[in-house]
């Protein structure tokens, strides 16, 4: 009795040790994040070695503190260190996946240069249909320039929707924005149709999305979106839809699934893909656009103040939660 009484102790001690081990590594990982978001980057590196040294650490902690290390490297501009903690990562995590759409462009950067040169194919990447909606163009004929960067959050909205099907791939924006920098291209080349289809070909894009956004009488809108084989820049699918403009986010949500359906995607995925319905008006859509090319073009503080607005007209556009809060390391970052 007396020794299964010692063993019962020892046991819950063992358990209590354990608890206050993970709750301090929890502690720790907060505190990296904050200095993470704090733009104390080689803070982030320093601490961030001491404490993968730490005894007892599990393996989905270490893939954190290792994602973070990456991030601040790149944060830092030391690009060789970020892509030497990437290939740790993937070895450690091969599910390993960045949106570099939500990371700063560093970071976005550093994870495209990865994938390119080694080959690694994260998640969703696997899947057989790639597909990527390009901006819209505006075919809005009375005040064309108010409605002028409407097809952009459009096409960003569509995009975010398929991603959340779960069953097709939709690559980051800033894969574009990548090889138009590696290309030295203007973002005047990217209005060419032409331009896109071949810059999607190395992207690994098998079908573009492009449509054009029409405000019209009234609170009217209408979208007409076209899929094309990126192949043969042949068109496969017209998707026509009109609506109200309060309702901006359900009508992008019905091209969407109408995208979904032509490639025969099962049910429960498209329910997957429509279950949040962006809570989004035609006005924040226009600013979420107007912060990207704020952004792309390098005005951070106007991007900022963009995306800030929209979430002022529209609380649950988390597209314009996640570019802001990019937007605000990248500023704290170019302060550092």
């Amino acid at each position: 009795m007396k020794t299964l009484t010692t063993t019962l102790i020892a046991l819950v001690l063992a358990v209590c040790f354990v608890a206050n081990a993970t709750a301090a590594v929890s502690d720790d990982l907060k505190k990296l994040e904050n200095l993470y978001y704090d733009a104390q980057f080689d803070q982030v590196v320093l601490k961030a070695k001491d404490l993968l040294a730490a005894p007892g650490m599990t393996t989905p902690d270490s893939v954190k503190i290792i994602q973070l290390l990456a991030r601040a490297a790149a944060q830092a501009k030391q690009p060789d260190l970020a892509q030497n903690y990437l290939a740790v990562l993937v070895k450690l995590d091969p599910t390993t996946a960045f949106n570099p759409d939500k990371e700063p462009k560093l970071v976005g950067h550093a994870w495209i240069k990865f994938v390119n040169d080694t080959g690694f194919k994260p998640g969703q990447a696997a899947k057989a249909v790639t597909v990527f909606a390009s901006d819209f163009n505006n075919g809005s004929i009375m005040d064309a320039e108010k409605y002028a960067t409407a097809g952009v959050g459009i096409a960003a909205l569509i995009n975010s929707s398929l991603t959340q099907s779960g069953v097709v791939y939709v690559p980051a924006r800033e894969n574009f924005n990548y090889i138009f920098d590696e290309l030295k291209l203007s973002q005047s080349d990217l209005a060419d149709q032409n331009n896109r289809v071949q810059v999607g070909k190395l992207v690994g894009v098998q079908n573009f999305v492009f449509g054009t956004f029409m405000k019209m009488d009234g609170n009217k809108v209408k979208i007409i979106a076209r899929i094309i084989d990126t192949e043969t820049s042949l068109p496969k699918k017209v998707v026509d839809i009109e609506g109200k403009e309060g309702k901006i986010g359900q009508l992008i949500t019905q091209v969407a699934d109408s995208i979904l359906t032509y490639f025969n995607v099962q049910a429960e995925a498209i329910k997957k893909a429509s279950g949040r319905v962006p809570d989004v008006s035609l006005a924040s859509t226009i600013l979420y656009g107007q912060g990207l090319a704020y952004r792309e073009a390098g005005k951070l503080e106007e991007a900022n103040k963009c995306f800030a607005q929209a979430l002022e007209i529209s609380p649950n556009f988390v597209l314009a939660s996640e570019q802001k809060q990019r937007v605000e390391l990248e500023i704290k970052s170019n302060t550092q």
